[in-house]
């Protein structure tokens, strides 16, 4: 299970899945609250936001 915040508008909401908009504003700007982090075998920044990511690997 995953918490996100939606940046945009304030919206908090929990998904099964990874989530890719925020199901009240549609915005693609969501902060992730709870849950198992997302790993990327090719990027180097270990989690953090970088630019060959865009931060996705978190």
């Amino acid at each position: 299970m995953h918490r996100y915040k939606c940046a945009s508008c304030g919206h908090i909401f929990s998904e099964d899945i990874w989530a890719e908009k925020c199901p009240k504003c549609r915005s693609r700007i969501l902060i992730h609250i709870e849950g198992q982090p997302k790993k990327s075998g090719t990027c180097s920044c270990k989690g953090g936001n970088c630019s060959s990511c865009a931060g996705k690997c978190r």
